[in-house]
């Protein structure tokens, strides 16, 4: 899963770039978000008679809180969708790999799959063709079933199926490669 590792990576650097602009805009927007705060407690304040002064201040500084989370609020929305956006593309870009990387990813896969876990391969429909040598030379054998898969492959066992789909591998991974991203990224 080493490949993996290194286009994610190679996407999660792409996305930096992504990232800081993004960011850039937001942190612009909860600017203007505190901005506008600021501006409208402090309108208050100047219509308000002395004996209201300390409820002024609590106002204002209310306002202020308020519009301090909607920022953090905001911030936390765009990292989250920069981050989502990143699984997405490296699953993508696994599934769009050239053929002859597409087949090196899965042999290096089976390479490092436990043989115990049985040695029929089941493919999606469109990997059938292309990956049945890479299959058959790594000493597995090619099921007749097809599953609905993207990318990646099922092993079967008996009536036991291990799912090494791609779409299954990042999820089960999904918290680590945020984690690894968000570090990276922000």
């Amino acid at each position: 899963m080493n490949d993996g590792k290194i286009i994610i990576d190679k996407i999660i650097s792409d996305a930096r770039k992504v990232a800081d602009v993004t960011l850039s805009q937001a942190q612009k927007e909860a600017d203007a978000i505190l901005k506008a705060a600021k501006d409208k407690a402090l309108r208050q304040l100047d219509q308000m008679d002395r004996e209201a002064n300390s409820e002024a201040e609590r106002v204002k500084s209310k306002e202020i809180s308020t519009a301090d989370m909607q920022a953090r609020k905001a911030i936390l929305a765009t990292k989250q969708e920069i981050l989502a956006e990143v699984i997405a593309e490296a699953e993508a870009r696994l599934i769009g790999l050239e053929d002859s990387e597409y087949k090196r990813v899965i042999g290096g896969m089976l390479e490092r799959l436990d043989a115990s876990l049985g040695k029929e391969i089941i493919v999606s429909a469109k990997d059938r063709e292309r990956l049945a040598e890479t299959i058959q030379e790594k000493g597995f054998v090619l099921s007749a079933h097809t599953a609905d898969i993207n990318g990646g492959f099922i092993v079967k066992n008996g009536d036991i199926e291990y799912n090494y789909s791609f779409a299954s591998i990042l999820a089960v991974e999904k918290e680590a490669i945020r984690k690894a991203a968000a570090e990276i990224l922000f």
